[in-house]
């Protein structure tokens, strides 16, 4: 695949059925953040759902590394689209700033309720329903929506996965949930193992958030920030293993 497409023609099973893969990765100065974690679940995703999209880990690599060189782009979010047709890359600031960590975010549930479905733990394009739901949020004077599904189980947010914390341990769905275990999860975990932070992935239903002290979310672009309110509860505004965590991400 070398066809690098600005424009997407009407008989693109993109166009006609939103049929198609991204990845948003950050740059920070000049350099792809997790590149290797990012390419792999976007392959993942290509042969678990049989897309026909002809393109290998080495093209990916080459095609983003020459778009930064080319571009000469330092610190943005870019997004790598493959569907049939080809692939496009575009880039966008990342605005999040040292004031929207301070504030933290305030969530609502989203009024679609979720069922069991494959696709919602790949990152396709098919994004209507996230895009609803985070509107909907923000239509409300919130930031973001939480996904529920048909228990009231907790899945994740509509650009985030979310955590909670009790007595130093951190809770967070269970990744066979119908739910994008993101490129940050992955990180997140691994340096709960590296500090010896326990992470317990369970069940946890809307109904028992008033049982944590602390709740974060966490994604490509933003890594980690806190959520000081969910609807009416309002969280505590500090945890030392929130800080732990943040803190071994900035080194």
């Amino acid at each position: 695949m070398d066809i690098m497409n600005k424009s997407v023609s009407f008989n693109s099973d993109l166009c006609k059925f939103g049929i198609g893969l991204f990845e948003t990765i950050k740059i920070k100065k000049g350099k792809p953040i997790y590149l290797d974690m990012h390419i792999n679940r976007i392959l993942n995703s290509i042969e678990e759902l049989k897309l026909n999209i002809d393109i290998d880990k080495k093209q990916i690599i080459n095609i983003i590394e020459n778009y930064i060189n080319e571009k000469n782009i330092k610190d943005k979010a870019l997004r790598l689209t493959l569907f049939d047709e080809g692939y496009n890359i575009t880039t966008r600031d990342i605005l999040y700033d040292k004031s929207s960590y301070d504030r933290g975010l305030k969530l609502t549930v989203s009024p679609i309720i979720r069922g069991e479905s494959i696709l919602y733990r790949h990152k396709t394009t098919n994004y209507f329903e996230n895009i609803y739901s985070r509107n909907y949020a923000i239509s409300k004077g919130f930031n973001d929506s939480i996904f529920i599904d048909y228990k009231n189980r907790i899945l994740e947010c509509s650009i985030s996965n979310i955590y909670f914390v009790k007595d130093d341990k951190i809770y967070t769905p269970n990744s066979n949930l119908p739910i994008l275990n993101g490129t940050m999860k992955k990180r997140v975990k691994s340096i709960c193992e590296e500090l010896d932070i326990k992470i317990i992935e369970c069940d946890i239903e809307i109904t028992e958030i008033e049982k944590f002290d602390f709740c974060f979310v966490s994604n490509s672009l933003m890594e980690v920030m806190k959520v000081i309110q969910i609807d009416s509860f309002k969280f505590k505004n500090y945890s030392e293993v929130f800080k732990s965590i943040w803190e071994h991400l900035q080194l």
